[in-house]
């Protein structure tokens, strides 16, 4: 490589992160390339501030130049070579296994008032009394052949998904979507608010049974103000007992906490609760709390006031919680750091972008949790024959190599975009809206609690 001083500077794609633990170094992400480093402050500063008065060796230069830290290229050639990764990383997803999911009913035992499915609740009460039958059941597992031919190229585990897929009634033909997933070789998730999975005691199994997201919505008082059971009311105990079970069969529980400023104090409550109950202590137990998103639906919300991102990681760094939402920033650079490698680039966060296929009763395919049973979001029709529509090229085609505010951003290729059925919720924003700000914001802190845990436990 022949060194030319005069053309190299800064890279738009050069990350730096002061170490608190450290006296004055800084922890180098580069945007594009993955590469990881840790460079004493004043390499920063020169690095920061290149020009080709610099002190920095040759050596130094040229290994800069080579991770991405200096750069040839111009702002604008830098841009169009990030467009370029970003299409080849979603041409390679595009061909990685594909995600199941059964909706196996848009009824529920619970009105939850933030919930996004009120959205769809202008079809009507008896519209959401539809669910999987026996024969439903059997095309959807024909189609998901049709879709992929390849049963290698299948994701082993299916999601099982409403509404409230654990309603009583629902048990046979839960039976049943296990009893032909078992066949094929499937294991199955769960997504329930926990209520009635007493009444499939019998049916989960760790055998199949890769796990169970449960959510709850504070401590006692503040869940059963917001999540009553329709005929009999309160839910937080047979909820947590539910929970108890589940364990017992060893089977993963993720219990998801809803979180928004007027719970959030329950967050310590809760800790304390789970680990006097011996919940904490399971190896299969894991807690989760998540923010609560303003979807906007006509619903009774008076109770709720939505946190901003920065103020939800905010609380969470003050209750010693926030690696629980962090993006997986915290885990992916603690691997790094182990095992010397550099941070793993994507041009997508989630499959709905280009292989998730949600099959619900009425015979529609969906590609995301967030838009199940929104007819202008369904992406084909398995019901007859397997029709597709127009969404499926829009949501499957979209990535940050198309989205020109992602492309601009230096974290792109680290965060892939985040999720896009959120910014459905951001008013005449539509799709060109991603959570950048949320991810920048956090990525800092969570550097240096990977750095941290890296010191304390592998170095």
């Amino acid at each position: 490589m022949v060194l030319i001083m005069k053309d190299l500077r800064l890279s738009s794609y050069t990350i730096s992160v002061k170490l608190e633990a450290e006296e004055d170094k800084f922890f180098l992400v580069h945007g594009y390339t993955g590469a990881i480093d840790i460079v004493e402050g004043e390499c920063w500063r020169q690095i920061e501030h290149f020009s080709s008065n610099n002190s920095l060796s040759e050596e130094t230069i040229r290994t800069l130049q080579k991770r991405g830290y200096l750069t040839t290229r111009t702002p604008e050639e830098e841009l169009q070579y990030v467009w370029k990764i970003a299409n080849v990383l979603h041409k390679a997803q595009a061909k990685m296994k594909k995600f199941w999911s059964f909706v196996i009913t848009y009824d529920c035992n619970f009105r939850c008032p933030y919930c996004f499915e009120n959205k769809i609740s202008k079809n009507g009460s008896q519209w959401t009394k539809m669910t999987f039958t026996m024969e439903m059941v059997d095309k959807a597992y024909q189609t998901m052949n049709l879709i992929e031919p390849h049963r290698e190229l299948h994701q082993d585990e299916i999601l099982l998904y409403g509404g409230e897929l654990c309603l009583r009634n629902n048990k046979d033909i839960v039976a049943y979507i296990i009893k032909k997933g078992i066949e094929g070789n499937y294991k199955f998730k769960i997504i329930s608010n926990g209520y009635d999975l007493d009444y499939y005691e019998g049916l989960l199994s760790k055998d199949y049974i890769n796990g169970i997201q449960i959510t709850i919505d504070g401590y006692k008082t503040k869940h059963n103000m917001r999540k009553q059971h329709i005929v009999e009311g309160d839910s937080f105990d047979k909820v947590v007992s539910n929970i108890g079970m589940v364990l017992r069969k060893e089977i993963h529980v993720i219990l998801r906490i809803n979180i928004d400023e007027n719970n959030s104090e329950d967050l310590v409550l809760l800790k304390k609760f789970f680990v006097e109950n011996g919940f904490a202590e399971s190896p299969y137990f894991y807690f989760s709390p998540a923010i609560l998103i303003d979807t906007k639906a006509k619903c009774n919300t008076k109770d709720i006031k939505f946190f901003s991102s920065e103020a939800f990681i905010k609380m969470l760094e003050d209750k010693s919680l926030v690696e629980n939402q962090d993006f997986q920033i915290k885990n992916t650079v603690l691997a790094c750091l182990k095992n010397r490698k550099c941070y793993k680039l994507k041009s997508t966060i989630c499959p709905s972008q280009y292989g998730s296929y949600m099959f619900d009763p009425y015979g529609d395919i969906y590609t995301c949790l967030e838009t199940v049973g929104q007819k202008q979001h369904s992406i084909g029709n398995y019901k007859e024959n397997l029709i597709w529509t127009k969404e499926k090229v829009f949501w499957f085609s979209k990535n940050i190599s198309n989205m020109e505010c992602c492309c601009k951003c230096r974290y792109a290729l680290l965060c892939g975009g985040r999720c896009l059925a959120k910014t459905l919720y951001t008013k005449d924003k539509g799709f060109e809206v991603t959570e950048c700000k949320k991810f920048g914001y956090q990525f800092p802190r969570s550097i240096n609690f990977a750095y941290n845990t890296f010191l304390n436990k592998f170095k």
